[in-house]
């Protein structure tokens, strides 16, 4: 019994992976458009927030998947 909820609880691998690349882009992503409105509604004339909003999406993102890589690569050292 205690087996059947331990295969139903653990994930497959793939499924988290790409998970990950749709959780990356639509933070880009988000980040970028904010950047866009903020450089329209301020009326800049370089892009400033465009390109300081995606890098900081770039970095977040990158953050939040080495912390969900670590966690699985624990899950899996305790297995």
């Amino acid at each position: 019994m205690a087996a059947e909820k331990d295969q139903k609880k653990k994930r497959p691998r793939f499924l988290a992976l790409t998970g990950f690349a749709a959780q990356m882009g639509i933070t880009i992503y988000l980040f970028s458009y904010l950047g866009k409105y903020l450089d329209q509604k301020y009326t800049v004339e370089e892009n400033y927030w465009t390109i300081g909003l995606t890098l900081l999406g770039v970095v977040l993102s990158f953050y939040s998947l080495l912390k969900q890589v670590n966690r699985l690569n624990e899950e899996d050292k305790n297995d």
